[in-house]
């Protein structure tokens, strides 16, 4: 069952490779303007996937040492009117 999928991968690749032969320099370029900036997302993914990792590591270190803050019905509006203000001063 493999082997059907290897020869359309192959099938695949080799029309890529006319097409992108059939481009012009003006097309090529593009092209490898697009490829490019598709490589840096990727690699701007990783890195926020590892930034997002610490972040998560480091709440999970502070539940457990209890470096939090618990918040109820009362105390919590107060709460949403402060994360509002500091996402305006971000604008």
């Amino acid at each position: 069952m493999s082997q059907p999928t290897a020869s359309i991968n192959i099938k695949l690749i080799d029309s890529l490779a006319q097409i992108i032969l059939s481009l012009n320099q003006e097309e090529r370029e593009l092209l490898a303007q697009k490829v490019q900036s598709s490589l840096l997302n990727s690699e701007e993914i990783k890195y926020k996937l590892e930034v997002l990792k610490r972040d998560l590591a480091v709440g999970a270190e502070q539940l457990k040492t209890g470096d939090y803050t618990e918040y109820n019905d009362s105390s919590l509006p107060s709460l949403l009117e402060t994360i509002k203000k500091r996402g305006k001063q971000r604008l």
